[in-house]
């Protein structure tokens, strides 16, 4: 993450711009992209620029992006979209943690696993993200709050290696 994204999403927070319209303006982002390329591109004129952006986006948000536009890092959007999350869910007291397994885990141990972290953090909620690794062989790892808790069947036979090779 870019030092300029964070202090546009610091901004933009600040701002008190409603989260239903910057996920809106990420959107539109998302699925044109023609035209981050054209708000983007040195030759357009910045007065061809403001026209687009007020055709096309939400009131809330126009002009934080015609400033962004104006300065040059409108290809910082996603960067500055995705903080700008991190710091309404920071605010919310929500913790974003990563769930690698291998076999999906159902409601109720995803809600235990939640539990655990709402309770080990000290947070309100958990922003949960599942991913899938194979090479685990069984279990799971967690990582939450720059911690990681390792339960999988290939952390734990690397730790009695180095158990054994210590010896």
């Amino acid at each position: 993450m870019t030092t300029a994204a964070v202090n546009y999403a610091k901004v933009l927070y600040e701002l008190g711009t409603p989260q239903t319209a910057v996920r809106e303006a990420q959107e539109l982002f998302r699925k044109n992209p023609e035209l981050v390329s054209c708000l983007e591109n040195p030759l357009t004129a910045f007065g061809s620029k403001e026209r687009v952006v007020d055709r096309i986006f939400p009131t809330e948000i126009r002009t934080f992006i015609k400033v962004v536009c104006r300065h040059r890092r409108i290809m910082l959007w996603q960067e500055i979209f995705q903080e700008y999350q991190e710091l309404c869910q920071e605010a919310e007291n929500v913790m974003k943690a990563v769930l690698i397994y291998v076999t999906p885990p159902d409601e109720k141990q995803e809600k235990g696993i939640k539990e655990f972290l709402c309770r080990e953090c000290k947070v309100k909620a958990v922003d949960l993200k599942l991913v899938q690794d194979q090479s685990l062989i069984g279990g799971f790892i967690l990582e939450a709050g720059g911690k990681t808790y390792d339960w999988s069947l290939r952390g734990r036979y690397h730790r009695l290696e180095e158990k054994l090779t210590r010896r």
